[in-house]
């Protein structure tokens, strides 16, 4: 499935799954999901600053123990101190109970006086008082009251709520005008506290009459949290007469919460903006960015709440719009890792079908990958394969693709100019400069015409290594190991492309990395963090576990065999199939098979070597990274073949702090003298370095 292609998909399984996460969060299944609403409010509300009913006072009576009439009686003589001195308001939000046939008591006559007292509508009380209004303590269901409503119809008049009722009975306040946006409700965030007095240290005369005058006063008799009505999104319990105290404030200071009616339509909008944001720009993108994007809209759609409830006191719910763009982020964030999986499998199928020579299926299955530069190298190697087949045709179609996806073109790092030994050409490759000079010769940037592709051209002077007895058969060990290496189709091994001869210098064609080799990290002044380490190491031996499994032995794996690009975090095994060209050329370049330090005890001593050398190799290598020398060193070949075949390595714990105890013990198993004492595969050593690698320092 190509990119295009895919990314409509995934479009279309997001927009389903937003539209059906839309019906069900706000129609059947909202009441589960509008907690999500309430959670958002609720963390925002309780924070909110709320000033205090400046001249508020709340004074409770103690019903325990009392009769009816004296529980009436108290409330008529705390009636008369208040007026007496100079109260300014009187509210009564829990009047004393009459019966259904008892009279109002005398001191009721006096509730309509100069000193306007405020009661609960429909209630005895309600017909000689200033003025009444209904007191709504009702929560939602979870037992939290954040809303409160302005207005009620009682017997087909519309009532005002008790708080409501206090403002618009005072003529020299403006009632606040965002009160005709509010669909007749406002909400509640948390309590600021009045002070409050016992009905029975006022009746013994502990109050001073300051403590009364000018002071709007709640007169009830609800203890404080024993006779809690409600509970506020802040958690605190409060009493009827703080519940309306808090409204009266907010209403008489302008900051009462309200709720528009173009903030409940944005509220229906927001989602299905959001769930097109969501269909349109985030499949086809990274993991990375999916995950960026969701938590910034999920950050910005909290802030946005906070922030017209803080500053602008106006609620909208935002928590179930965060839930649906959440469920979109997953959803896509899980799509995307499909897809790469997806496409790991695709490689993996293609490989194999290149390795066995089915061309056509390896090509469908690559088409299916990502565009990367091991892809192309893949494909590269495909081309030739197809080239070798016979069918040019097909070869070019191969190499179309690879212009098309990947726009294949040499870097442009400088004009480099040739010296007179360097040829200018070999074979169809045009060579641009020396990257480097081996033991076995020299590695040129050079540039493949046919589709403006850089490669890495390793040079091998073969008719001056060996004799004309021996060059027969080195051409022919030349060109089996450049196939066997070519076989070789794995992402930290550097993929060989072609093998030649031309000038008398035998060359090998292989994928150009912009890296440099582990060497430079062996100095002890430079050394890669132990993770980091074992990490590449880990890395090395998964690569060295797939070749060996497909029967080739790379005999010379050592830091400058590894190449490190540190910028992309990409690493390749170099020179799979070139150490084994002067295997039988010892005598005459003094070149053994490997390098010395590195070798393995079965190398040294000319025994069949298998892949279990290159893991002995290898645990030289990792020993080098971490301490800064290789673990066997001598002065002479003879003395060094001794302590590799003899001795046991230093712990490397002991030389470097922050490695692991454990690494010791991976060393010692890699480095062991016999080929079955070491790790059975690559695999099994990558999975002991990587679990070193958690607990070494980073």
């Amino acid at each position: 499935m190509n990119k295009q292609r895919k990314e409509h998909r995934d479009r279309l399984i997001t927009l389903a799954f937003v539209s059906i996460l839309l019906v069900l969060i706000y129609g059947p299944a909202a009441p589960w999901f509008v907690s999500a609403d309430r959670l958002v409010y609720d963390q925002v509300a309780s924070r909110l600053q709320n000033t205090a009913l400046a001249d508020g006072l709340i004074v409770s009576i103690d019903p325990a123990a009392k009769s009816p009439a004296a529980l009436m009686s108290e409330y008529g003589q705390l009636i008369r101190i208040f007026k007496e001195q100079g109260a300014r308001r009187i509210v009564i939000t829990q009047p004393p109970a009459l019966g259904p046939d008892a009279a109002l008591p005398v001191w009721a006559a006096g509730l309509s006086d100069v000193i306007p007292v405020f009661v609960p509508s429909n209630q005895p009380f309600s017909a000689v008082a200033t003025k009444s209004g209904f007191i709504n303590s009702n929560t939602e269901s979870d037992g939290i009251m954040r809303r409160s409503p302005l207005w009620q119809l009682n017997g087909g008049v519309m009532s005002p709520s008790l708080a409501l009722a206090i403002t618009l009975a005072d003529p020299k306040r403006v009632v606040d005008p965002r009160m005709s946006m509010t669909d007749d409700s406002v909400y509640l965030s948390n309590y600021a506290p009045i002070p409050r007095l016992s009905a029975a240290d006022i009746l013994n005369g502990k109050a001073t009459a300051a403590q009364f005058s000018n002071k709007t006063i709640f007169l009830d008799a609800s203890l404080p949290l024993v006779s809690a009505a409600a509970v506020l999104p802040s958690g605190q319990y409060v009493t009827t007469s703080e519940i309306t105290a808090t409204l009266l404030a907010n209403m008489e200071q302008r900051q009462s919460i309200i709720s528009p009616t173009w903030v409940r339509a944005l509220e229906w909008l927001v989602p299905a903006l959001l769930a097109i944001v969501a269909a349109l720009f985030m499949p086809g993108r990274k993991r990375a960015d999916i995950l960026f994007l969701t938590l910034a809209m999920v950050a910005s759609l909290i802030l946005i709440e906070a922030l017209m409830l803080m500053i602008f006191r106006i609620r909208i719910d935002l928590g179930r719009p965060l839930l649906i763009f959440l469920g979109a982020g997953i959803l896509t964030w899980w799509l995307q890792g499909t897809a790469k999986q997806t496409a790991v499998n695709a490689y993996k199928r293609g490989s194999d079908f290149l390795a066995a020579g089915r061309l056509e299926p390896a090509f469908a299955e690559f088409r299916r990958c990502k565009p990367t530069e091991t892809i192309s190298s893949v494909m590269y190697k495909l081309s030739l394969a197809f080239e070798k087949q016979e069918k040019p045709e097909r070869a070019e179609a191969v190499l179309d693709w690879l212009k098309r996806t990947h726009g294949a073109t040499i870097s442009e790092a400088g004009t480099f100019g040739l010296s007179k030994d360097t040829p200018k050409r070999l074979g169809r490759y045009e060579i641009e400069r020396k990257l480097g000079r081996g033991a076995m010769g020299a590695v040129y940037l050079a540039k493949d015409p046919r589709i403006n592709r850089p490669v890495a051209l390793k040079v091998i002077p073969i008719e001056k290594e060996f004799e004309d007895e021996e060059l027969k058969e080195a051409r022919q060990r030349f060109y089996r190991e450049a196939e066997s290496a070519g076989r070789l189709t794995h992402p930290n091994i550097v993929t060989v492309y072609d093998a030649g001869e031309d000038k008398h210098l035998a060359y090998i064609a292989m994928e150009f990395l912009q890296g440099s080799p582990l060497t430079p990290y062996t100095d002890k002044n430079k050394l890669l963090a132990p993770s980091k380490a074992l990490e590449l190491c880990a890395r090395t031996a998964d690569a060295l576990d797939y070749a060996h499994n497909q029967g080739v032995v790379h005999r010379d794996i050592k830091p400058a065999n590894i190449l490190y690009n540190m910028r992309d975090d990409v690493l390749k095994i170099s020179d799979f199939g070139v150490a084994r060209m002067t295997d039988n050329n010892r005598t005459k370049t003094g070149i053994v098979l490997g390098t010395p330090m590195y070798m393995s005890p079965e190398q040294l001593n000319a025994e069949p070597v298998t892949g279990h050398s290159d893991l002995f190799s290898l645990g030289v290598t990792l020993y080098e990274l971490l301490a800064g020398e290789v673990p066997f060193k001598a002065t002479n070949i003879a003395v060094l073949m001794t302590k590799i075949t003899t001795e046991d390595p230093t712990p490397v714990s002991n030389r470097r702090a922050g490695v692991p105890p454990s690494v010791d013990s991976v060393l010692f198993k890699a480095l062991a003298k016999r080929p079955e004492d070491r790790f059975a595969n690559g695999g099994e050593m990558a999975i002991a370095l990587r679990n070193c690698a958690r607990f070494a320092s980073k």
